[in-house]
């Protein structure tokens, strides 16, 4: 049985909207958003899928309706914010976490073992 633990990244001012930044947790590169339209935080896995390298928080985001997803930055794969799921092919997603904002701190929950 596993639970989530919050873990503070980083502080909300070092985002910029509507773009990402890579964080370091520990052998763990993930991307953070944040999506202004949505005044809502996302983290997915920093791990292009497709090319193996690490710049999704590199990526560009944008929506389709509804929709909010990062196109990556080398072949623009779409990866939904919310899920990691790719857009362009049902078999390839990115991990992706919870994120939250409190007191100014951005935090991620992590899965860890009971």
């Amino acid at each position: 049985m596993s639970t989530q633990q919050w873990i503070p990244v980083c502080h909300e001012n070092q985002l910029l909207p509507d773009a990402g930044v890579a964080a370091l947790l520990g052998e763990r590169q993930l991307a953070l958003f944040y999506v202004s339209a949505k005044q809502q935080f996302f983290v997915l896995d920093n791990l292009d899928p497709v090319t193996g390298a690490q710049v999704m928080a590199r990526g560009l985001i944008g929506n389709q309706g509804e929709q909010w997803y990062v196109a990556s930055p080398l072949l623009k794969q779409r990866y939904c914010l919310h899920s990691g799921q790719s857009l362009d092919d049902d078999q390839v997603a990115l991990p992706s976490w919870p994120a939250r904002c409190i007191n100014g701190m951005v935090e991620v929950a992590l899965p860890e073992a009971a």
